[in-house]
């Protein structure tokens, strides 16, 4: 489960017991990320290895990031639309669990 912090922000997520979707999230980030790397996109690795750890501490921003880089000129999606077999899969699926973790932290 997602929580909002006490004082409205978004500073945790805590699961009891570990959440599926979570580690479902860590796992496609991780695929992701290895992916990028050997396709030498260091930035847009970069990026999701930095929300890939800010998750993994339990810090929600993390998943407010991982849109940031979705939508708009220029994005993550630009470059590897949902129907790349390889890459793209993975981060439509990353896209939509993150944004069911940060519906849960929105409630």
């Amino acid at each position: 489960m997602v929580k909002r912090c006490h004082n409205g922000g978004y500073g945790h997520v805590m699961t009891s017991p570990p959440g599926r979707n979570i580690d479902d999230l860590l796992a496609a980030l991780t695929e992701a990320i290895d992916l990028l790397r050997v396709r030498g996109d260091d930035h847009w690795a970069d990026w999701l290895e930095r929300d890939r750890a800010r998750v993994a501490n339990g810090d929600a921003y993390g998943l407010i990031h991982i849109k940031q880089a979705f939508g708009g000129m220029g994005s993550i999606n630009d470059s590897y639309p949902a129907d790349d077999p390889e890459i793209g899969r993975l981060l439509a699926a990353i896209y939509r669990i993150a944004s069911r973790l940060l519906a849960e932290v929105e409630r």
